[in-house]
């Protein structure tokens, strides 16, 4: 698959935050980023501010540019306190293309709790088959130690809760990044019901989850329904 132009990632960066608006997983904080292909640069949410508000009104051209050091390259708005999220990741994961960051409620109830998010969902579970790790650790994520630490914590997963604070999903498209932030949820949630009542979830075995990765439709087909529900899909 051809690797996506800087214009590209500009617009599904700006239909992440419209997404992940719509679905509950931010208010006028968060924000996904997008390595530019063939760079050292990132392309970043800029940060919350009277002109940035609610995440479903951030344009493709709000987007700012930073390098892996955390400095705006290009843009006229500011970055991200948060922006060595993304830094540190792109740096100890040169595979990831993508990386979101949300306070989302039930990951982030459930981080608090110390409490596992199971694969108990045939859809979504195949996101968190070998665990989600916790960063024990609420923190603003403001400097290169503490983004280095959190990269560490989310090692090889694809998924990472931050303690207190909220999560992070890395995938090598904006729209995987951004499925796994949903999908997170959905995971999080269903385990905190079967809690609430007191029950043992049944976990899904491997075998079945070998068929539903087999099995089951594309992101494109997720995305499509997500920024239709967003309004946003073009």
């Amino acid at each position: 698959m051809a690797s996506a132009t800087e214009m590209e990632l500009r617009h599904l960066l700006a239909q992440s935050c419209a997404i992940l608006y719509r679905q509950g997983l931010t208010d006028y904080m968060g924000h996904p980023s997008a390595r530019i292909p063939g760079t050292d640069k990132i392309l970043l949410k800029p940060r919350h501010s009277t002109r940035i508000r609610a995440m479903d009104q951030v344009r493709p051209e709000d987007m700012i540019i930073i390098d892996l050091e955390g400095n705006v390259v290009e843009g006229d708005l500011g970055p991200p306190a948060e922006r060595f999220i993304h830094t540190c990741i792109y740096k100890a994961r040169p595979e990831v293309q993508s990386v979101i960051h949300t306070h989302q409620p039930m990951a982030t109830i459930m981080g608090v709790a110390e409490q596992p998010i199971l694969p108990i969902l045939h859809v979504e579970s195949p996101l968190v088959e070998f665990g989600v790790p916790i960063w024990p650790c609420a923190k603003l994520v403001t400097d290169n130690e503490l983004g280095d630490q959190l990269a560490q914590a989310l090692g090889d997963h694809p998924t990472a809760i931050l303690q207190g604070h909220g999560i992070v999903s890395v995938a090598d498209t904006v729209q995987d990044a951004t499925i796994g932030a949903i999908h997170l949820e959905h995971l999080a949630e269903a385990n905190y019901r079967v809690l609430a009542i007191n029950k043992k979830p049944r976990v899904i075995p491997p075998e079945e989850m070998r068929q539903l990765k087999e099995r089951g439709v594309g992101v494109d087909v997720r995305w499509a329904y997500y920024a239709e529900l967003a309004g946003v899909l073009e």
